[in-house]
């Protein structure tokens, strides 16, 4: 099973697990762009290898039923892209195959104008940026040993902090996502030897905390009592957020599975305070899953949805049968309760491992491929009522949901 899962966790490191916003071979800006609208959404129609194929992104409306092909969408290939929405803006990172990070900004007609890119070094590897301010952005990449310091504004690179001296087995710790709090900024760090993974004889979690009126690293914090190791998934933003408490959780992926001695699990660092909570740690992969026979490996597509209930789509390797990332139905979509620290299998059909979770003012919004039907199921968090069907349908697999302008 672990072998099969080290496949698993190749294909989602390597390939898109979120949208490029636009090809080379169409000008976001032209006059006939289709896209407009207040969500993004992405379809995925991959190869029966699993491993490559073509995404369209469009724009729509709303979450009123609705089917969508890709006859108007942008289309892209399958790579290893990022997307970062902040604002408006929304920023284009190429975590393994470009140096050019590219800025696309929302029009008043609801549609994307491609407004700036920043030409990095080679193999720079940015895997998060985020504001400090609107004039003043952090891009953490994992490819180099460095934190750049940008004006989002103008993408014109204004410094950067050099993060060598914390690395472990190597010279670089490799910065995966990010959070500001209180005027410091936390950086979580893989510290990946010879690959995508820990030590297997390293089961801890790093994260830096950095002081972003000088620009300079006050300490290296590490929680190594756990069995947890790479805090965040490197493409995926939402794996490091604040609740209403104003409380850092940080999911920690531990090696993918690939290292069973390392845990799927999350730590939290309370408001006002630079340091793990020594009383907080949620070992997710040895909890049962409520409604579900089986336990969970890794916790994908994150969206924190207040009042301490977490949303996402856990791997249980149980259901990966085939070996097949298209045809196995192995992504369980959860509710995670951080707060009384259960994980419960909401009555929602299972997805091949191209799934997403987005939010929609009161409703979770499931990106399900199941095996009647390829969309976007709804979730009631206030009445917990549950579509019985795809209520946005895609052609192809729905990889990406965002609503502009959700807190979280």
């Amino acid at each position: 099973m672990k072998i099969n899962y080290f496949r698993l966790v190749l294909l989602i490191l390597t390939v898109t697990v979120v949208m490029i916003i636009a090809s080379c071979e169409k000008d976001p800006t032209s006059s006939d762009k289709p896209t407009e609208g207040e969500i993004a959404i992405v379809s995925a129609v991959p190869n029966p290898d699993g491993f490559s194929g073509s995404l369209y992104l469009q724009l729509i409306d709303d979450i009123s039923p609705a089917t969508y092909d890709n006859t108007t969408a942008l289309p892209f290939t399958m790579n290893s892209d990022q997307i970062t929405v902040r604002g408006d803006n929304i920023y284009k990172l190429p975590w393994l195959d470009s140096d050019v990070i590219e800025k696309y900004t929302r029009n008043d007609e609801g549609g994307l104008d491609k407004t700036g890119e920043y030409i990095m070094e080679a193999n720079s590897g940015p895997t998060s940026i985020i504001y400090q301010n609107d004039t003043k952005a952090y891009i953490a990449l994992s490819g180099r040993p460095k934190i750049l310091i940008v004006n989002p504004l103008t993408m014109e690179k204004s410094g950067e902090i050099d993060i060598s001296a914390y690395a472990v087995g190597d010279g670089n710790p490799d910065a995966q996502q990010m959070i500001i709090r209180d005027g410091k900024l936390f950086v979580a760090l893989a510290q990946a030897v010879g690959g995508f993974y820990a030590s297997p004889d390293r089961a801890k979690v790093d994260v830096l905390v950095i002081n972003t009126e000088m620009n300079v690293v006050e300490k290296m914090i590490t929680e190594e009592t756990s069995s947890f190791s790479q805090p965040t998934r490197p493409i995926e933003a939402n794996q490091i957020f604040t609740d209403e408490n104003n409380d850092i959780y940080i999911i920690c992926q531990s090696a993918f599975g690939a290292v069973p001695s390392h845990k799927l699990g999350i730590l939290r660092i309370k408001n006002g305070e630079t340091e793990f909570d020594a009383g907080y740690s949620f070992n997710m992969e040895d909890a049962p899953i409520i409604n579900d026979p089986f336990n969970a490996t890794t916790l994908f597509c994150a969206q924190y949805a207040g009042n301490g209930k977490l949303y996402g789509q856990a791997a249980v390797m149980a259901y990966f049968t085939t070996g097949s990332f298209v045809e196995d139905r192995f992504f369980v979509p959860v509710e995670v309760d951080l707060y009384a620290q259960t994980i419960t299998a909401l009555d929602l059909p299972r997805s091949n491992g191209f799934g997403s979770t987005g939010l929609y003012e009161d409703k979770i919004m499931f990106g399900l491929a199941t095996d009647t039907d390829n969309g976007f199921y709804t979730y009631d968090m206030a009445t917990g009522e549950i579509s019985a069907e795809a209520i946005i349908k895609t052609t192809g697999t729905p990889f990406y949901f965002k609503h502009f302008g959700e807190e979280w």
